[in-house]
């Protein structure tokens, strides 16, 4: 399981700051100053726990990676970006080797494996897709 504890001190370890607060044009975004990052999460915007967690882990992604960019960057520069952020995200917080143990333990649907995570479905298929076909590696 993903845990906010885990994700926060993840945070703290890297003096990530994060805000909680309308940002009025999207439900995250990450900020990159002189070398310093802040998190923007209009908590409005999430309708569970586990999204919340996922587009946390992603911003956190950009901060990693430093994958930020200006909003008028070209698209497949931003593309490049989301890319390796959620990458990061799947790396750090789905570890192939936990994927696989929950697999061997009978969690062999997303929607299991979801839940077996706290992360929604989506950001699972996000992670069976990178270890399987972009990795190419086989799961239990």
């Amino acid at each position: 399981m993903v845990d906010l504890s885990t994700i926060y001190s993840d945070l703290e370890a890297r003096e990530i700051k994060l805000f909680t607060q309308d940002i009025g044009f999207a439900d995250a975004a990450t900020i990159e100053a002189k070398g310093k990052y802040g998190i923007f999460l209009d908590l409005s915007c999430f309708e569970s726990i586990p999204k919340y967690k996922e587009t946390l882990i992603h911003e956190l992604g950009h901060c990693a990676t430093g994958c930020t960019q200006r909003v008028s960057s070209p698209l497949d520069l931003i593309e490049k970006h989301e890319y390796k952020a959620n990458r990061w995200a799947i790396e750090q917080y789905i570890p192939f080797d936990e994927l696989e143990t929950a697999i061997r333990q009978g969690y062999t649907e997303r929607w299991q494996l979801a839940e077996y995570f706290d992360l929604p479905e989506p950001f699972i298929q996000k992670a069976l897709h990178y270890y399987t076909v972009a990795r190419q590696r086989k799961l239990a």
